[in-house]
C-alpha cells in the first residue's frame, strides 16, 4: 500500500455513528454543553433561551448555513448576538422551511435580520425564506456577506465575494448594535459595512475530507493551495510549502495591496495610518502552536506597515472541518461607527473568545411558542378567481407530462456540463405536483400558485427549487396585487413580470449567462409587450434557450469549466432546456 493510499485513508476516519445523523447529534451536544441555548430538533434550529425577552427589546438576528464550519454560527447564539443559527447538512444549505421555522421564532416587533455567507444556495434557500416571512406579515430582511479576495472582480463579477471569516466580524458588530436599540436598518447598514471594508484569504495544505463521502481529493505531499474555499473549492494558486513567514507576507500582500484592480477590496488611505482588526482563523486542522506562529508573523507585518492594530482574535470561528489551512480577514476600522466599542462588549456566547458555560442542563428541547403569533395566510373569497379552473388543471398537467418526458434529454446535458441531478430534480417535482392536483384549490390562481410552490419546495432542494420557488411565491403575491379581482392574461403578465423582477433580486444570473433566465426573461418579456402573444413569447423562450449553446457559463456549476468546453459541446443549458419544455407543455394546454 503506498503512502498516498495511507494519508487518504486517515484522513478519511471521522468520529460519527451516521453520516445522517451527524449534524442532529453534534448540536445536542452543542445545547448540552451551553445552557443558554435550546433546540428546535425537527428543523435544527439553536437559538437563545431567552429569545422572547430579547425580542421584546430589540432586532433580531439569524444566521446559517452548512454544517461543518463550527463553531460558525450556531457558536455565535447568545446574549448580545444571535438570536438563532439554522444547520444545513454538512456543507448544503438548510432548506427554507427550515429557516422559516427560525424566523418565526425569534421574530421581533422591532424587526429581524438574516445575515448569511454569500454562497448561491444560502442566498436562494434563505432568501426564499424571507419571502415567506414577509408574506406572512414578518418584519424581515436578509444580507449576504462576502469578504474574500482569492475570488477577483473578474471571476465574480456576478456573484461576488464568497462569504469566509469575516462573517464572524459582521455578525459580532450587527449584534452589539443591535443590543443597544438600534433599528433594522441601522443593524443591517452596519452589517454591509463590514463586509464591503474587510478582506480575507485562507490558505490550505489539503482538502478535507466530508464525512459519508466516498470521493477524496488530496494536495501533493509538499503542496499547498492559496485561495481555497471552505467547501473545498478550488483557489487560485498551488504553490510548494514554505516557510511561515514568507507564507504570510505573500498572503497579507494580497489584501493590502491598492494597485490590484482584480482583487484590492481594502480601502487603505496612503496618506495617514488606517487602523485595522485583525482576525487570524483556524480552518480546522491547524494545530495551536502553529496557529500562534500565523499571528506572531501576522502581526509582524502589520506593524511595519503603514497601519494601526487595534484588535487581534485568535481561534476557529469559521472552520472547514478538518482543513489543515487557516485564513488571515482585516477590518478597516470606522472610529466614527465605534467599531471597537462593538467588538468590545461582552457577549456570552461558545463561539466568542472568553466564553465559558457555567452550570451544565439537560434541558436542551425548546418550543415552536413565539413572542408574537404569525398570522395565517388569508386570502379574499373571489380574489385572483379564476373563470375556468379545468383550464389551469389542463396548463399545469401539460407542463409536468412535458418535463417528465423531457427528463433523459435535460439529464444528459447536465451531465456533460453540470452535476448530472437537474432532470431528475423537475421531474421529481412534477410528479409530486400531478400527485398533489386534486388538493389544489384551481378556482383560485394565487392558492394554486403558492400549493405549487408548496409541493416544489418538500419534493426536491437544491438551487434550482428555490429558484422555482421564489419565482411562484412572488407570482402569487404578484396575482393578489393585480388582481381584478378575477385573473385574465393581462393580470397573468404583471404577476409574472413582478415574480422576475422580485426573483433577480436573489441572483444575479441575467441574459447571456448561461442560465435558465436566458429562457424565462425572453418568455415574459414578450408576453410583456402584448399579453395575448404566446406564440411569439414561446419562440423567444426556445431562442433564448438555443443561444445559450453560444455561451460560456458565467453561473452554476458549469461556470468552473473552461470557456472552451462549454462552447464546444455545443448544447443548451440543462436548466434553461428544461424550462422551455415546462412552457412549451403549459401553452400548448392552456
Amino acid at each position: 500500500m503506498n503512502k498516498m493510499t495511507l494519508l487518504e485513508i486517515n484522513a478519511a476516519k471521522h468520529l460519527i455513528n451516521t453520516p445522517e445523523t451527524l449534524v442532529s447529534d453534534s448540536i445536542k451536544g452543542l445545547c448540552y454543553a451551553n445552557p443558554h441555548l435550546r433546540l428546535l430538533e425537527k428543523d435544527k434550529v439553536v437559538y437563545y433561551a431567552k429569545v422572547d425577552e430579547m425580542a421584546l427589546n430589540q432586532v433580531t438576528i439569524i444566521s446559517g448555513g452548512g454544517s461543518g464550519h463550527e463553531p460558525g454560527y450556531a457558536g455565535l447564539v447568545g446574549e448580545n448576538c444571535l438570536a438563532a443559527n439554522v444547520c444545513g447538512h454538512v456543507f448544503a444549505s438548510p432548506s427554507s422551511s427550515q429557516v422559516l421555522a427560525a424566523i418565526e421564532r425569534v421574530q421581533s416587533p422591532h424587526g429581524t435580520l438574516v445575515i448569511i455567507m454569500n454562497y448561491t444556495g444560502d442566498c436562494l434557500n434563505f432568501g426564499l425564506a424571507v419571502e415567506r416571512a414577509k408574506a406572512r406579515g414578518i418584519k424581515v430582511d436578509l444580507i449576504a456577506v462576502g469578504d474574500d479576495v482569492a475570488v477577483g472582480r473578474s471571476k465574480g463579477s456576478k456573484v461576488g465575494r464568497r462569504g469566509m471569516a469575516a462573517t464572524a466580524l459582521a455578525i459580532k458588530l450587527a449584534g452589539a448594535l443591535a443590543s443597544k436599540g438600534a433599528t433594522l436598518e441601522q443593524v443591517k447598514e452596519m452589517t454591509q459595512y463590514a463586509s464591503d471594508n474587510s478582506a480575507t484569504l485562507g490558505v490550505a495544505f489539503d482538502h478535507c475530507h466530508v464525512p459519508g463521502s466516498s470521493s477524496f481529493s488530496q494536495l501533493g505531499p509538499n503542496e499547498m493551495e492559496i485561495g481555497m474555499g471552505i467547501h473545498n473549492e478550488t483557489g487560485f494558486l498551488k504553490s510548494n510549502m514554505m516557510p511561515a513567514k514568507e507564507l504570510i507576507v505573500k498572503m497579507m500582500n494580497m489584501l493590502v495591496d491598492q494597485h490590484d484592480n482584480d482583487r484590492s477590496y481594502l480601502n487603505l488611505n496612503s496618506d495617514e495610518t488606517s487602523s485595522v482588526v485583525l482576525l487570524v482563523n483556524n480552518l480546522g486542522g491547524i494545530p495551536m502552536i502553529e496557529l500562534n506562529l500565523v499571528v506572531k508573523e501576522a502581526v509582524d507585518y502589520i506593524s511595519n506597515q503603514n497601519l494601526k492594530l487595534e484588535r487581534v482574535y485568535v481561534g476557529p470561528f469559521v472552520t472547514s472541518l478538518n482543513m489543515p489551512g487557516f485564513s488571515l480577514s482585516l477590518l478597516v476600522v470606522d472610529h466614527d461607527r465605534n467599531v471597537l466599542e462593538l467588538l468590545d462588549q461582552q457577549v456570552y456566547v461558545s463561539g466568542w473568545p472568553l466564553t465559558a458555560a457555567h452550570h451544565f442542563s439537560d434541558s436542551i428541547h425548546g418550543d415552536n411558542s413565539a413572542t408574537i403569533k404569525t398570522p395565517e395566510l388569508s386570502i379574499e373569497a373571489h380574489h385572483g378567481q379564476v373563470s375556468n379552473p379545468k383550464v389551469i388543471e389542463n396548463a399545469i398537467r401539460g407542463a409536468t407530462n412535458s418535463v417528465i418526458a423531457a427528463e433523459p434529454r435535460i439529464t444528459d446535458y447536465d451531465t456533460i456540463l453540470g452535476d448530472g441531478d437537474c432532470g431528475q430534480t423537475l421531474k421529481t417535482a412534477a410528479l409530486a405536483i400531478q400527485e398533489a392536483i386534486p388538493s389544489f384549490d384551481l378556482s383560485s390562481a394565487p392558492k394554486t400558485i403558492l400549493d405549487i410552490a408548496d409541493v416544489i419546495e418538500h419534493s426536491v432542494g437544491g438551487t434550482s427549487s428555490a429558484i422555482y420557488c421564489i419565482f411562484f411565491n412572488a407570482l402569487a403575491s404578484g396575482l393578489l396585487k393585480y388582481a381584478k379581482p378575477s385573473v385574465d392574461a393581462s393580470v397573468w403578465v404583471l404577476a409574472a413580470k413582478y415574480a422576475l423582477s422580485t426573483l433577480m433580486t436573489y441572483t444575479n444570473a441575467r441574459i447571456g449567462d448561461r442560465t435558465l433566465m436566458d429562457t424565462l426573461c425572453p418568455f415574459i418579456d414578450t408576453l410583456n409587450q402584448d399579453a395575448t402573444n404566446i406564440d411569439q413569447a414561446i419562440k423567444a423562450a426556445r431562442n433564448g434557450t438555443d443561444s445559450t449553446c453560444n455561451l460560456s457559463a458565467k453561473l452554476g456549476r458549469s461556470s468552473y469549466l473552461s470557456n472552451e468546453e462549454v462552447l464546444k459541446s455545443g448544447i443548451p443549458d440543462a436548466g434553461a432546456y428544461g424550462l422551455t419544455k415546462i412552457l412549451d407543455g403549459l401553452v400548448e394546454n392552456f
